[in-house]
C-alpha cells in the first residue's frame, strides 16, 4: 500500500463523526492497532536494511497514525455502548417504577375510594413509588386540581403559575391529539417553546400528560415530570395510556356507584313520602269521617227543625237554626276542601274528563249562587246568547266545584250595588270562561299570593267568610282538566277570571226537559231498610223519611241482622252504613250479592266516609249509589224518590250538598 493511499483511507475513517453501533467497528478498531503495530515494526526494521530506507520513508508515521485512529474507533464505541447500556438500564427502571405504580394505583381502585380521594392518592402513587418529580391531576370539568411533588421540586406561587402555563400547554396537546403525549427533552422540544426555558431553569427533562375521561368524554390529564430525560419514551409510554385507562374506568365506576346510591336514596326518600302521605290520607280520611258524622245529626235536625211544618220555629229561633245550618256546611266545606287537596297532592285524585255542554253546568253554578249575590246585593248576571252549544271537555262534577267557587268570590268581594258577569266565547281549540266582577279588586302584591293555600291576603279580619284554600283548589282541578286559570286584577276594576278549557263539537240545541217523563207515584208503600249502630243517625233518617209519603222504614243495628232482614222483607231499597260493629259495610254488600234472594236489591251506601278508593270499592260491589254524610234533606229526599219511583216532597231545607 502507498503512502497517499494509506493517508486517503485513514482520512476516510476520520472523517465519520459517530461511528456506528456493533461489534464489527471494534474488529475494526483491533484490526488498525494490530496493522499500526506491524507497521511500526516494519519501520523499526529499516534501520536494520539501510537500502531500503527510502521504499519505508513516512511508513512510522502511518504506523502511529493506525494506532491512534484504532484507538479512538475503539473508545469511541465503547462509550456509546456504556452510554446505551446507561440507556437501557433506565428504561428498565422506568419499566419497574412504572409497573409498581399501576399495581399500587390497582389497589387504590379496589378500595373503592371517591374520585377525590382516588386522584390524590394517584398523584401520590406517582411521586413516592413511581419516583417522579412532580405529578398533577388537572379535572378541568369540575374545576379540582390535585398535585403531588418530591423534595427537589418547589412549590413557590411563580412555580405554580409557570408550571400552570406548561400544564395548559400539555392540556392542548392531549385535547388535539386524543391520546397520551410524551416529551422527551422539555428544554428542547417545539412544541414548548413557552416553556423550555422554564423547564430547563427547573431541569425538568421528561413530560407526560395521560388523558383522563368520564363516558368516554376528555374530563382531565394526568401532567407528570421528572429530571431523568427520556422517563416517559419507549415502552413506558403505552404503559401510561394504561394506566390512564385504569383511572378512567374507575372515575366511570365511580359515577355509576353514585349514580346507584342517589337512586337508593331517592327510592327511600320516594317510599318515605309515600308512607307520609299515605299516612296523611289515612288522618285526613279519619278526621273526615269523625267530623262528618256530627255533622250529620246538627245538619239533619236543624234541616228538620227548619222545615217542620207542625212545631213552626219563631222568627228568632228561624234565624238562630239559619246560622247553626250554615255554619255547618260551612265547615262541611272546609273538610271537603282539604281531603281534595290532599287527595291532589297525594296524586290519588282522579277526574273523568268528557266531552260536555258546558251551559248546563253554568245554569246550576249561577243557580246556586243567587242566593249568594242576593245576601251581598250583588247583580249576578250572564251572557246568555254566547253560551249555547260550546262544549269542553271538563269533569263536569269539578267543573260546577271551580265556577261556584269563583263566583262565590266574585259576590263576597264586592261591593253594595256591584255586578258580577259571566262571558263564555270560543276560539279555537279553546273555551274562555270568564267570570268579572266591578268589585275591590287585587293589588300587585296580594296576586303574587293568590294561589297560595290558606292564604287570605289580608282578609283574615274582615267579616267576610273563607278559608284562603278555594283558589289553590280550583287551579288544580282546572289542571287536571287539561286547562288553566288566570286571574287580573287591580283595586280600581275590579277582578277578571278567566277558565281556559279544551273545547269539543257537541249538537248546537241543548235538550230539552221532557214534562211527561217523570213517574208516577205509587201508593203501595215502598219498604226501605236502614242498616246503622249509630241511634242518632237512625233517628235522623226516620225523621227525614216522614216527609216522604208511602215509605216504610225497616232498622237494623249490625250486618248480620241487616243481612237476615234483607233476606226475609226483600225491601225495595236498602241504605248501608260502611261502619258496622260486626263487620264492614263491603263484607255485608259481598253477602248480599252472594244470595239469589237479595242480589237484585237495590243499596245506596251511607256513610262519613269519603275516600275515592272505598267509593269505587263500594260500586265495584253494586251500590247504586254513594251518599256521604252529612246529608242535605232535599238532596236526600229526592234521591230515595229517584230510587224508589215516588214523588219527592217540597222543602225549604237547604240543598246545598252532593249525594
Amino acid at each position: 500500500m502507498s503512502a497517499s493511499g494509506a493517508r486517503a483511507e485513514i482520512a476516510d475513517v476520520l472523517s465519520l463523526r459517530e461511528p456506528p453501533e456493533g461489534t464489527a467497528w471494534l474488529l475494526i478498531a483491533v484490526a488498525l492497532v494490530l496493522v499500526g503495530l506491524v507497521s511500526l515494526a516494519l519501520a523499526l526494521a529499516v534501520r536494520m536494511f539501510p537500502g531500503r530506507a527510502e521504499e519505508l520513508q513516512g511508513s512510522e508515521a502511518y504506523s502511529l497514525a493506525l494506532i491512534a485512529v484504532g484507538l479512538s474507533v475503539g473508545c469511541t464505541v465503547w462509550r456509546r455502548r456504556q452510554r446505551d447500556a446507561l440507556a437501557s438500564a433506565v428504561k428498565a427502571q422506568s419499566l419497574n417504577l412504572l409497573h409498581a405504580v399501576m399495581s399500587q394505583t390497582n389497589r387504590l381502585i379496589l378500595r373503592r375510594p371517591n374520585p377525590i380521594e382516588l386522584l390524590e392518592g394517584v398523584c401520590e402513587v406517582c411521586v413516592k413509588a413511581g419516583n417522579m418529580d412532580l405529578a398533577v391531576v388537572d379535572m378541568f370539568d369540575v374545576r379540582e386540581v390535585h398535585r403531588a411533588s418530591s423534595r427537589v421540586v418547589a412549590t413557590s406561587p411563580q412555580l405554580l403559575l409557570d408550571g400552570a402555563r406548561l400544564q395548559t400547554l400539555m392540556t392542548t396537546l392531549v385535547a388535539h391529539k386524543g391520546l397520551c403525549v410524551v416529551v422527551d427533552d422539555a428544554a428542547k422540544d417545539e412544541r414548548l417553546r413557552e416553556s423550555n426555558s422554564w423547564c430547563l431553569a427547573h431541569g425538568l427533562s421528561s413530560l407526560a400528560a395521560v388523558p383522563l375521561r368520564r363516558g368516554g368524554a376528555l374530563v382531565g390529564i394526568l401532567f407528570l415530570c421528572s429530571r431523568t430525560r427520556s422517563f416517559f419514551g419507549g415502552k413506558v409510554t403505552p404503559l401510561l395510556s394504561e394506566l390512564g385507562a385504569d383511572i378512567s374506568f374507575a372515575l366511570d365506576n365511580a359515577d355509576r356507584e353514585r349514580e346507584r346510591q342517589s337512586a337508593v336514596l331517592a327510592d327511600r326518600a320516594r317510599l318515605a313520602a309515600e308512607d307520609a302521605n299515605r299516612a296523611k290520607t289515612e288522618f285526613l280520611g279519619q278526621m273526615s269521617h269523625e267530623l262528618r258524622t256530627p255533622l250529620n245529626a246538627m245538619l239533619g235536625f236543624a234541616q228538620l227543625l227548619a222545615t217542620d211544618k207542625e212545631q213552626v220555629l219563631s222568627a228568632t229561633q228561624a234565624e238562630r237554626v239559619r246560622l247553626i245550618t250554615h255554619a255547618g256546611w260551612h265547615l262541611l266545606g272546609l273538610v271537603n276542601d282539604v281531603m281534595d287537596i290532599s287527595r291532589i297532592e297525594s296524586r290519588r285524585f282522579e277526574v273523568t274528563n268528557v266531552c260536555s255542554d258546558i251551559s248546563g253546568v253554568l245554569d246550576e253554578a249561577l243557580a246556586l249562587t243567587q242566593s249568594l249575590a242576593r245576601a251581598n246585593k250583588v247583580e249576578l248576571s250572564e251572557q246568555a246568547p254566547s253560551r249555547f252549544g260550546i262544549g269542553a271537555v271538563v269533569d263536569p262534577r269539578r267543573l260546577l266545584q271551580v265556577l261556584i267557587n269563583l263566583l262565590s268570590n266574585a259576590c263576597k268581594y264586592n261591593r253594595p250595588g256591584g255586578q258580577v258577569r259571566v262571558d263564555v266565547t270560543h276560539a279555537g281549540a279553546e273555551v274562555f270562561l270568564d267570570v268579572v266582577d266591578d268589585g275591590v279588586g287585587m293589588t300587585a302584591e296580594q296576586l303574587s299570593h293568590l294561589f297560595e293555600p290558606f292564604n287570605r291576603l289580608g282578609n283574615e279580619g274582615h267579616a267576610i267568610e273563607g278559608s284562603g284554600i278555594g283558589l289553590s283548589l280550583a287551579r288544580s282541578l282546572v289542571e287536571l282538566m287539561k286547562g288553566r286559570l288566570d286571574i287580573e286584577s287591580s283595586p280600581a276594576s275590579g277582578t277578571r277570571a278567566r277558565l281556559v278549557l279544551p273545547s269539543c263539537a257537541i249538537p248546537l240545541k241543548r235538550a230539552l226537559d221532557d214534562p211527561g217523563a217523570q213517574a208516577k207515584v205509587e201508593r203501595d208503600a215502598k219498604v226501605i231498610l236502614y242498616i246503622e249502630d249509630d241511634p242518632v243517625n237512625r233517628i235522623l233518617v226516620e225523621q227525614m223519611l216522614l216527609r216522604c209519603e208511602g215509605v216504610r222504614l225497616l232498622q237494623a243495628e249490625t250486618g248480620e241482622d241487616g243481612i237476615a232482614m234483607a233476606r226475609q222483607n226483600t225491601p225495595d231499597l236498602v241504605l248501608l252504613d260502611m261502619h258496622l260493629p260486626d263487620m264492614s259495610g263491603f263484607q255485608v254488600l259481598d253477602a248480599l250479592r252472594s244470595d239469589a234472594r237479595t242480589k237484585a236489591l237495590p243499596v245506596v251506601a251511607v256513610s262519613a266516609n269519603a275516600m275515592e278508593v272505598d267509593v269505587a270499592r263500594a260500586f265495584d260491589l253494586g251500590v247504586v249509589a254513594y251518599w256521604t254524610k252529612p246529608l242535605a234533606l232535599d238532596a236526600f229526599l229526592a234521591g230515595v224518590a229517584s230510587l224508589l219511583g215516588v214523588s219527592a216532597p217540597a222543602s225549604k231545607a237547604h240543598a246545598d250538598c252532593q249525594l
